[in-house]
């Protein structure tokens, strides 16, 4: 009986990664969406968006607050001051996240320090993650002078999670005035829970 949940868990992760290798790309379009776990500050520039890994189902429960696969997209204006309140209440998988540069082709398979694209975007050890844990990630919305296009991702940097489809696009972008969230609802699979809006 173990080694069929074994065998059937490693098949629907195998699945999950070469369904999410060939579709991810930047989700640019959807519905302007004004969830609760976003809070903004306009005198103060500063932007709060809570991210909570395993929110329920989706994905396997590999997913920040029930979107996955970049189904939605953070946009925040450049300079502007951000908090990632990562929680992860999960005690059986370890989750993280970090910001890097949207990528061509194959989805990274895991994300260290390295690959952080804005200065201190990123939880305590991507790459190993945590469990049962909670973090407030600060930093500033700031494009790099070798980087300026603005196309992020948040990605749970722990092995396998966000080549699985653990990500979210993020964009730093010029001539806004506050930030918004993108829902791209076709980036999701048919019959998805409801993300938490």
């Amino acid at each position: 009986m173990f080694l069929k949940k074994l065998l059937f868990s490693f098949f629907s992760l195998t699945l999950l990664f070469f369904l999410n290798s060939v579709s991810a790309k930047h989700h640019e379009s959807g519905e302007k969406i004004n969830p609760s776990w976003m809070v903004v500050d306009s005198s103060n520039k500063l932007v709060t968006f809570t991210l909570t890994s395993a929110y329920n189902g989706n994905n396997g429960s590999w997913n920040y607050n029930g979107f996955y696969n970049g189904s939605a997209n953070l946009v925040v204006p450049q300079g502007w001051n951000v908090n990632l309140k990562f929680v992860n209440p999960d005690g059986n998988y370890r989750h993280s996240v970090a910001v890097i540069k949207m990528w061509d082709g194959d989805v990274p398979q895991e994300a260290d320090e390295s690959l952080v694209a804005i200065a201190r975007a990123y939880s305590l050890s991507p790459a190993q993650g945590c469990l049962s844990c909670k973090e407030d990630v600060k930093f500033k919305a700031k494009n790099r002078d070798d980087y300026t296009i603005g196309k992020y991702s948040a990605f749970c940097g722990v092995p396998g999670h966000g080549g699985s489809g653990m990500w979210l696009g993020f964009s730093v972008i010029d001539g806004i005035d506050a930030p918004f969230i993108m829902f791209n609802k076709s980036a999701m699979d048919e019959g998805y829970a409801k993300p938490l809006l």
